[in-house]
């Protein structure tokens, strides 16, 4: 009984925070990027959590989406949707290609070609000067409106963010929990099992990186319109770093602890990052202490103690 208090309590809370969260942070801007990172968090615990694989590439899809976000916008048409379907098609391409290299790689070999990758999409950027704008990136990047909706107004903003992270949570806990998730889970416990009694492990890994991939884009599109730029930094391995932090952080494989490590992690950072010069130092510290002592994360942590079953 006790257990079901706490949980519709806790559920309470959680939607309080969402909708409060704009008026909690220093300033609304701030909140925005909570979400955007909480998004692409939560992608990258899909492929990671999930599915066992460990990629330090993920800044690809992420830059792929802003960057189409920013040249659609500035130089096309001024339509989110058409900005945020060719940055998704264009990361699904791109996961494809990268994967269909990759998957078959196991452990560390797996993470340096990701790695690898990751840095050759950066060089290519950073060399595409006439096309990406090179180490000054993109400016110029406007909001359109979506009919009488103003996203210039950042309250508007936030929870137009707000929206497409709650459809990005609710496709996410569907995508786990059905019968393709359950194949993820079963990769990542004993592949060599799941291979043996009849699944294509190839096909299940490759389709994992490719939705983890869109996730990735889908942020990157919402950092453009809600940075107004986009900077080379957002295809820099750092990128990659931060979001296996978030998800190690919050917990790896339960979906709601990368939401909010990305969260912690990117208030946490605003916050250093006012106060101290070397606060990369700090977050390689978190990063040291949670794979040391929070193995699960602090999410579940707090959960076993918390969530005390009578």
């Amino acid at each position: 009984m006790r257990s079901n208090s706490l949980k519709y309590i806790f559920f309470i809370l959680l939607i309080a925070l969402f909708v409060l969260l704009p008026f909690l942070t220093p300033y609304r801007a701030l909140a925005s990027e909570m979400l955007i990172f909480a998004i692409f968090a939560v992608g990258y615990d899909i492929v990671f959590g999930y599915t066992g694989l460990l990629s330090f590439g993920h800044a690809m899809f992420f830059g792929v989406g802003a960057y189409a976000m920013a040249l659609v916008l500035i130089r096309w048409m001024p339509s989110l949707f058409v900005a945020f379907l060719t940055g998704t098609i264009l990361s699904l391409i791109l996961a494809f290609i990268i994967g269909f290299l990759s998957i078959r790689r196991k452990g560390i070999y797996f993470v340096m070609i990701t790695l690898a990758f990751c840095q050759m999409v950066y060089f290519v950027a950073l060399k595409w000067s006439s096309l990406t704008g090179g180490d000054n990136g993109l400016h110029g990047v406007q909001r359109p409106s979506i009919g009488p909706i103003d996203l210039n107004v950042e309250i508007v903003f936030y929870y137009f963010v707000l929206f497409v992270f709650v459809l990005s949570v609710i496709a996410a806990f569907r995508i786990i929990n059905s019968p393709f998730g359950r194949v993820l889970r079963s990769l990542k416990d004993n592949e060599d099992r799941a291979r043996s009694i009849g699944y294509n492990t190839y096909r299940f890994k490759l389709l994992s990186f490719m939705i983890s991939a869109a996730f990735a884009s889908l942020a990157g599109g919402l950092y453009a319109i809600h940075s107004n730029f986009v900077p080379l930094e957002t295809l820099h391995i750092d990128t990659s770093l931060n979001v296996v932090i978030m998800t190690l952080v919050g917990g790896v494989g339960t979906l709601y602890g990368p939401i909010f490590g990305a969260m912690f992690i990117v208030i946490l950072k605003n916050i250093l990052s006012n106060w101290l010069g070397n606060w990369n130092l700090i977050m390689g510290l978190i990063f040291i202490l949670s794979v040391l002592t929070l193995r699960k994360g602090l999410l579940p942590v707090l959960k076993e103690h918390l969530w005390v079953k009578k």
